[in-house]
């Protein structure tokens, strides 16, 4: 419909004799045919004629008549009317105006673009189906007015205001060398749409909009915007990648340095397990001793020597547990040992610009656990120390 409109429009501005335009009117003399009268029927309908207009026979005022009282007599060679059409009138789905910049300085049709346009400078339909580059660019202006907005509202800025350390303020008008400009948001969208790192992507978004346009004057920034949609791309493709970089870097030294603090722990914890057991060796054979009894000769048959023999033996048993116990822990660190050499090897291989560092992680590991064997061995030697004492006691007593 609005389409016929801007048709009709267009058909009688081309037939009209247009005189200067007088302020938002054009006024001209037009032989009227039944087809102009029905353009003009649905140009008055829609408040771009006045429907009624004065009109002359062979060059002398006749009369004034309605289009509703036409008559085929009014439509004779000799018969001009004196037709007003509306110069300008902007609407939602159509507009009627000079040229671009007339329509650009309206920032309501910036933000929400119309398809049915009409240049009367230049005598030119625009419509969806038109080829026009200036017509292409501009239905897809208002791709950039919402990404702005999205990043204004996430900064609770309104539709207009971006907050990023300072406040970016937008008028969203344009001028018509803007149009000369494609529009590729393609990228940008993607990123925001991403739900991995969205918060991020945001801020991201802000900072290099805000850097990049706070130069610019108020009226000016959506203008320099469009035209350098291209090196903003750039920039937030160039700093999100960074972002992603440092992002991974950040992940792969907490998982690396995570398996450290892990594995180290559960090394030392070997050890820690068997702590308490250790104590109770030196406790229980100094109690042993202090039960030990010196032996007259010849009293190998007393009860004395009985319960020397039997200190002795339980001393030893103790001993040859906490011993067997000592040496099962070497196996529980060997199995730890083959579980975190893959588990850095993996690492290393995946991230191989970190693998000195994850082998620096891999060094503190293996030094945990020489220094827990180390600590094993120690505890093996002192219990057969504490067993050869008890020995040597009884050997004492028994001289």
């Amino acid at each position: 419909m609005k389409l016929n409109i801007l048709k009709a429009y267009a058909v009688v501005f081309a037939a009209l004799d247009v005189e200067e335009p007088q302020g938002d009117e054009f006024k001209g003399w037009l032989r009227l045919t039944p087809e102009l009268k029905g353009y003009l029927e649905l140009l008055a309908d829609e408040g771009l004629t006045s429907g009624s207009y004065d009109f002359n026979k062979d060059g002398k005022y006749a009369s004034s008549a309605n289009l509703s009282q036409l008559k085929p007599a009014h439509f004779e060679d000799n018969i001009r009317f004196n037709v007003e059409l509306t110069a300008k009138q902007i609407k939602a789905d159509y507009a009627v105006c000079s040229e671009w910049n007339e329509l650009l300085a309206n920032e309501l049709r910036v933000k929400s673009p119309v398809k049915y346009i009409f240049f009367t400078n230049t005598n030119t339909l625009l419509t969806p189906d038109s080829g026009d580059d200036k017509y292409v660019n501009y239905l897809n202006v208002h791709k950039v007015y919402e990404f702005v907005k999205e990043l204004a509202e996430s900064t609770e800025g309104g539709d207009s205001t971006i907050f990023y350390e300072r406040p970016l303020n937008f008028e969203f008008v344009l001028k018509e060398s803007d149009l000369t400009h494609s529009i590729d948001l393609d990228a940008l969208k993607k990123l925001l749409n991403k739900d991995l790192h969205k918060e991020a992507i945001t801020c991201l978004m802000c900072r290099e909009l805000v850097s990049f346009l706070k130069d610019n004057t108020l009226r000016k920034r959506f203008s320099y915007l469009i035209q350098h949609m291209d090196s903003l791309v750039s920039n937030v493709l160039l700093s999100y990648q960074s972002y992603v970089e440092n992002y991974t870097f950040d992940k792969v030294r907490k998982e690396y340095l995570e398996k450290r603090t892990e594995y180290v722990s559960k090394i030392h914890g070997v050890f820690d397990n068997i702590a308490t057991k250790l104590l109770s060796l030196p406790a229980g054979i100094w109690f042993a001793t202090t039960q030990i009894k010196e032996i007259e000769i010849g009293g190998l048959e007393t009860m004395t020597f009985a319960k020397n023999v039997s200190v002795i033996v339980t001393v030893s048993v103790l001993a040859v547990l906490l011993i067997f116990n000592l040496f099962g822990q070497f196996s529980t660190i060997s199995t730890m040992s083959k579980e975190y050499r893959g588990v850095f090897d993996a690492l290393a291989k995946t991230y191989e610009d970190e693998a000195s560092e994850i082998g620096k992680a891999r060094s503190d590991i293996e030094s945990a656990q020489t220094q827990v064997e180390i600590k094993l061995y120690i505890a093996i030697v002192a219990t057969l120390s504490l067993v050869g004492l008890t020995i040597w006691m009884f050997c004492k007593a028994y001289n």
